[in-house]
């Protein structure tokens, strides 16, 4: 999880610096867009992502599509999902579709994945359904709610500090993720 969000960090981080320099030439738009290409192929750059959680479970997650949902402020992903459980020694695979809204946590000054929901899931294995049912959503959950997905750089907050704006609210519309650029005034 942590090398998919390195590289939509530097994906986000030149998107950045190249519209507050626009911002800062024009007095132009207070809006910072990537589009759900750029997402998707931060994305891709960053998976297969392995993680033990709970030092019960092994988790691979594969890569994830990614949908734009402007209606709800959303974004969807599907992905493929293994999971090794220690304790029983048994292992099953899923595919997922889930989604999730973000926010911006001026505190440490990042877009962070919240309120992640699994909307379906698909199991590929003969693993017990009613099992499957109750680890695969909260092993997903888990993992993902509060996922760091971009921190923006000191140098780049100062940036923007000297032209008098800071990121505030992030935004799903048909366009893409915006991040608001605010006044600090």
């Amino acid at each position: 999880m942590r090398r998919m969000m390195k590289l939509v960090r530097l994906a986000i981080a030149a998107c950045a610096a190249a519209t507050l320099a626009a911002c800062a030439g024009f007095g132009g738009p207070r809006v910072i867009t990537f589009s759900e290409a750029d997402i998707a192929k931060a994305l891709a750059r960053q998976v297969p992502v392995e993680r033990r959680l709970l030092e019960v479970f092994d988790v691979h997650l594969g890569v994830p599509s990614v949908k734009l949902l402007p209606e709800t402020n959303r974004l969807a992903s599907e992905f493929d999902l293994s999971v090794g459980d220690r304790l029983s020694g048994r292992d099953w695979r899923a595919h997922l579709a889930l989604d999730y809204a973000l926010r911006y946590d001026d505190v440490d000054s990042a877009i962070h994945l919240s309120e992640v929901r699994v909307r379906r899931m698909q199991t590929d294995t003969d693993a017990p359904s009613r099992q499957a049912d109750r680890i695969a959503p909260f092993v997903a959950e888990r993992l993902l709610e509060g996922a760091t997905l971009y921190r923006f750089k000191p140098e780049d907050l100062r940036t923007a500090q000297g032209l008098g704006v800071k990121p505030a609210a992030v935004t799903v519309t048909s366009r893409g993720v915006e991040v608001t650029l605010a006044s600090t005034q």
